[in-house]
Order: C-alpha cells, then sequence, then structure tokens
C-alpha cells in the first residue's frame, strides 16, 4: 500500500513540474510552427504546389483511364486465347473418344461374328444327331406325378 501511495505521489509532483516546463516547450514550437507558416515565401511555395497538383490531376486521370482500358484489353485478349485453348483440347478429347468407341464397336461386332460362326459351326455338327421322336399317347408319357398327394393325416394340425 505505501509503494502505491509513493508512486500517485511521485506521479502527481512530477505531472505538475513536468506540465510548467512542458507548456513553455510546447508553446514556443507552436509559435516557432505558425511563425513559418505564415511566411509569406512558404504561402508563395504552397500555392505554386497546389497550382501544379491541379493541373496535373486531369493529365494522371487520362493516364490512369489509358492503363485501365490497356488493362482490361490484355485481360480480354487473355481469357479468348483460354478459351480457345480449352475448345481445342475439348474437341482433341472428343476425337480421341469416337475414336475409341469406334474402335470398341468393330471389336464387339467382331467377336458376335465369332460367337456366331461357333454357334453355327456346333449346330451343323449336331444336326446329324437324330432327336428322339416325342410322346404321341398317353400311355408313353409318363403320368406319375412327382409327390404323392397329400392325404388326411398329412391334413392335421
Amino acid at each position: 500500500m505505501i509503494k502505491r501511495l509513493a508512486f500517485v505521489a511521485g506521479f502527481g509532483i512530477g505531472f505538475v513540474v513536468g506540465s510548467a516546463s512542458g507548456r513553455k516547450s510546447y508553446e514556443s514550437l507552436r509559435e516557432s510552427a505558425l511563425n513559418t507558416w505564415n511566411d509569406p515565401k512558404v504561402q508563395s511555395k504552397v500555392s505554386e504546389g497546389t497550382d501544379w497538383v491541379k493541373s496535373e490531376v486531369p493529365v494522371v486521370g487520362e493516364k490512369l483511364a489509358e492503363s485501365a482500358q490497356k488493362a482490361a484489353e490484355t485481360v480480354g485478349a487473355k481469357a479468348s486465347d483460354g478459351a480457345a485453348a480449352v475448345k481445342d483440347k475439348a474437341q482433341e478429347g472428343a476425337a480421341t473418344v469416337k475414336d475409341k468407341a469406334a474402335q470398341g464397336s468393330q471389336t464387339a461386332q467382331q467377336k458376335a461374328q465369332e460367337v456366331k460362326d461357333k454357334a453355327q459351326e456346333k449346330s451343323s455338327k449336331d444336326s446329324g444327331a437324330e432327336l428322339p421322336e416325342p410322346a404321341t399317347t398317353e400311355d408313353e408319357v409318363d403320368m406319375e406325378p412327382a409327390h404323392p398327394a397329400p392325404d388326411a393325416k398329412d391334413m392335421k394340425n
């Protein structure tokens, strides 16, 4: 607690003493700055600088507008070039896919023809074998059921 009290007292004394001497320095610095600003030579240079800036603003604005226009043209050209490159790549890809599809279709047709030829060969080999005559009467047909019909004892719960 004593340390805090000593700190506050020292701060207060330093503020009072410092502000008195600091105020004098501040006032002299302020008066010197005002005298320099109000000097006719300084004011004439400020006026010249202001007039120059006012005369150069339109020129700078035109240069900025030209630069912006060039940048827009460059971006447009680059975008157009990029779009053309993408279009070319897409056409190349489509042609490749079309070629691959045609090759796949041709291969499938060849395989189908091979299967058809093998089936015809097998059919011609098997045509020499005699098939049995179909049954024409009930006696010749096996009419026995695969499973016997359920009887009364099978029906009980």
